[in-house]
């Protein structure tokens, strides 16, 4: 049976761990995991034998880190293509051997390279798309049934591998994330964000792995299954870590395990495994539990109304919150624009887009259509910048097909094109271009030949762009419908036509809509009370967005006040808050910034803008302000308030590394002037790592950058790193303290090598750890002196430790 068939059939049951199996077979943490099984064959095909003889349908390929970068990190990048000739053949060996009447799948297993992609990272999107493609061309190469991309934390991250399968064949894919628990990604996507966007792309399943035990997992695929139009994946580990005799256990065994499992089955998982901990045992358990329980039906929609950044969720609903489509970010008109952009200057975009965001803009529209630019290589800055910057999804608006595709191609959520006519060039291009991104798109009513005539042309124009959408599998929740409307002064019917439009799509083709105002009242006196009156008269139709300049505050509280007496869900605080001057926001609570201190450099830090920094601190220099002063005042004072933010969660980590990127700037500036006033003083000495087996350094980074911009003199010695080189570093360069980071559970028992033989060689430096597997419990259980759950306490906890 065809995978994709079987995986609509009921339950589907995946392998459990394989890391964790293979440590208690001998594999060491610093061991290439990929090597260590090609050289241990028969460890493997047995552990996959126990899996298949315990009820699995699924064997994942250990093809885990076997893209070229990571093996680069082994010196292996030249064994890539025969290591995975090697490690599915393993796979496969285990179901000859098993001799099963069932049909078992075998899924090549794809990860993350451990690489930040841009604008975040140094990681071109291109790049990271070729590097998974060698990984999926090798994988197909030795006939895997499936994809699972798996233990993912950048959503990004997740659509270049997906792109990747998708551009190289059309074998089924999983995705699955992991997430904190605080229910989102390192990267700050919540669960549904991430589920609207990969299902969007096609991904044929979605879900989590790895993150905590199942009973953490609940409420976050229950708001999944709310959105979800494929089968949700679970595949969590064996509870929480803990050391006994030294050796990391987990506090779920296959009794306990298989019992949280059923939670999850409850709300809407049907393909389930086990990650860190679990052994064919669970494995078997979770089978016999099964038995008792009927799979929830996948739904029969096809896709879902809603627009999401990389962050957050817009829902779209025909009878819900009217939409302000943001749409200053466009260049004609305005002059000044139109010099920033020739100069290479967004900053007059990002300032637009926040003032728009604050207004109540649900959507930006951006458009930098102008002579004098490249429009492609300005439409990606502007996407990524603003993606940092906001966080609302965007509408790309451009004349051009390799505009919008560009743009749609490194968009880290799911965006709205603006727009698709009849007209052939975009009619025959953008239609698979908004399927293969994911996208929705705004269906414009004209032809080649022009404005429709009449009200029927326009029909016709309508179900001709809405068929062909629907044959190549979109779906009208994916549609939105321009009203197109007309000047009043032209014609006399043209308000009464567009709200036709309206009734007609809203309630007969059960399909959006949107309309651009300004046309209707063109040469007409006091055109804001035209463009109001209009607008309160389409949302009563049905309207649900319209493309406005949200600080019209008239036609702004119109619509709020339409909304109200429409009796629409929360219209009233909407209302309330909104003629109160409160900020109106989407889904997620506004990421306010303090205003109090309005420094422009205080700002330029707690809002990540790098690009004008230096020039404000020349500014400071020339009022002759010291660089202390500076320090003390603007820019700790500023990363203090970052940090808040980031507890609270309103920042996460692109903020956080935008923040910290544009104080190290302006850090690196005034360090010389510190070091001629401080003369001999010195600040204390850290050094950071990455332990041994572990390549992975977002957070140990972040800290890093942090510690740097308190002015504490930081030894980065990268990821994978022996601990004998971390201890020899710390006394050659008399370290006052140690900072060790791992993200693997598999990796976390170097730290107490690390701890234990600094004690055995005398070395003075204070050890703190910190990561996302890592507790406190378990620093203490070690004997570190500190634990930090992320950069900003791990500041905290260095400051403690030197005061003591």
């Amino acid at each position: 049976m065809d995978f994709r068939e079987f995986l609509r059939q009921g339950f589907v049951v995946l392998d459990g761990a394989t890391g964790s199996n293979l440590q208690q077979a001998g594999m060491k943490s610093g061991d290439c995991p990929e090597q260590w099984i090609a050289e241990h064959p028969e460890v493997f095909i047995d552990l996959q034998c126990r899996y298949i003889e315990a009820g699995s349908d699924v064997l994942y390929t250990p093809t885990f880190t076997c893209n070229r970068i990571k093996l680069d990190e082994y010196g292996l990048a030249s064994k890539q293509e025969e290591l995975t000739k090697t490690l599915v053949g393993l796979t496969k060996e285990a179901i000859r051997r098993s001799k099963t009447d069932r049909k078992i799948y075998v899924a090549g297993d794809i990860s993350m390279t451990g690489q930040q992609l841009e604008p975040i990272g140094s990681m071109p999107f291109e790049e990271l798309v070729d590097v998974y493609k060698q990984q999926v061309r090798l994988l197909v190469k030795e006939g895997v049934d499936l994809f699972a991309i798996e233990t993912m934390m950048s959503l990004q991250e997740c659509r270049v591998a997906l792109l990747a399968v998708k551009e190289t064949c059309d074998i089924p894919a999983l995705v699955t994330l992991t997430y904190q628990e605080d229910g989102r990604t390192l990267y700050g996507t919540s669960p549904e964000t991430a589920l609207v966007v990969l299902q969007s792309m096609g991904a044929d399943a979605i879900g989590i792995n790895c993150s905590t035990g199942p009973d953490k997992m609940v409420d976050a695929v229950k708001v999944m299954a709310e959105y979800a139009c494929v089968p949700l994946v679970v595949k969590p580990n064996a509870g929480l870590p803990f050391l006994q005799d030294g050796v990391t256990c987990y506090d779920m065994d296959a009794e306990s395990f298989s019992e949280a499992m059923m939670p999850l089955v409850d709300v809407g998982a049907t393909v389930l495994g086990g990650c860190c901990g679990t052994t064919p045992q669970h494995i078997q358990k979770l089978v016999g539990r099964l038995k008792e329980k009927k799979a929830r039906e996948i739904p029969e929609r096809k896709s879902i109304r809603a627009l999401t950044t990389e962050r957050n969720i817009t829902p779209i609903s025909l009878d819900g919150r009217f939409r302000i489509v943001g749409e200053r970010i466009n260049p004609t008109g305005k002059k000044e624009l139109q010099e920033k952009l020739r100069a290479g200057d967004l900053s007059l975009v990002m300032d637009m887009a926040e003032e728009q965001e604050k207004l109540g803009a649900s959507i930006l529209d951006v458009n930098m259509g102008m002579n004098g630019i490249d429009e492609k290589e300005m439409m990606l800055r502007a996407v990524n910048e603003l993606t940092m910057t906001v966080d609302l999804p965007l509408s790309i608006d451009s004349s051009y097909v390799d505009v919008v595709e560009s743009a749609l191609r490194i968009y880290p959520g799911r965006a709205l094109i603006n727009s698709i006519s009849l007209e052939p060039e975009k009619f025959e291009k953008l239609i698979p271009i908004a399927k293969k991104y994911g996208a929705m798109f705004i269906l414009l009513p004209l032809s080649d030949a022009g404005l429709p005539k009449d009200l029927d042309e326009k029909k016709t124009i309508i179900h001709t762009i809405l068929d062909e959408a629907k044959r190549q599998g979109m779906a009208e929740e994916d549609i939105v419908v321009d009203g197109l409307v007309a000047t009043i002064g032209a014609n006399k019917n043209a308000a009464l036509e567009v709200l036709e439009t309206i009734r007609y799509c809203k309630n007969e083709l059960g399909v959006a809509t949107i309309c651009g105002l300004s046309n209707i009242s063109f040469g007409l006196p006091e055109r804001v009370f035209v463009n109001t009156a209009f607008l309160t008269l389409a949302i009563g139709q049905g309207l649900t967005m319209a493309i406005a300049n949200p600080s019209q505050t008239l036609l702004v509280n119109a619509a709020l006040a339409s909304d109200l007496l429409l009796n629409k869900e929360e219209a009233d605080l909407h209302y309330i808050n909104g003629v109160a001057g409160a900020v109106i926001t989407q889904s997620q609570p506004k990421n306010e910034v303090a205003e109090e201190d309005g420094h422009p450099l205080y700002l330029a830090v707690v809002k990540g803008k790098s690009g004008h920094v230096l020039e404000l601190v020349e500014e400071e220099l020339k009022k002759g302000t010291e660089p202390s002063e500076i320090i003390d005042k603007y820019l700790i004072a500023a990363i203090n308030y970052v940090g808040e933010l980031f507890e609270q969660k309103k920042y996460f980590l692109p903020q956080l590394i935008a923040s910290a990127e544009t104080m190290e700037k302006a850090i690196n500036r005034l360090e010389p002037l510190l070091e001629a006033a401080r003369g001999n003083e010195k600040l204390a000495t850290i050094v950071v790592a990455t332990v041994k087996g572990d390549i992975h350094d977002i957070g140990k980074n972040l800290v890093a950058l942090m510690l740097k911009n308190y002015g504490y003199h930081v030894i980065d010695l990268g990821k994978d790193v022996e601990t004998q080189t971390i201890l020899d570093t710390a006394k050659a360069e008399n370290a006052s303290i140690i900072g060790l980071s791992a993200l693997m559970t598999t990796t976390m028992m170097e730290m107490k090598e690390v701890v234990d033989e600094a004690k055995k060689q005398g070395v003075k430096a204070k050890i703190i750890i910190g990561g996302a597997v890592v507790t406190e419990s378990f620093a203490e259980e070690i004997g570190a002196d500190g634990y930090s759950a992320d950069a900003r306490e791990a500041v905290k906890v260095v400051n403690r430790l030197l005061e003591k």
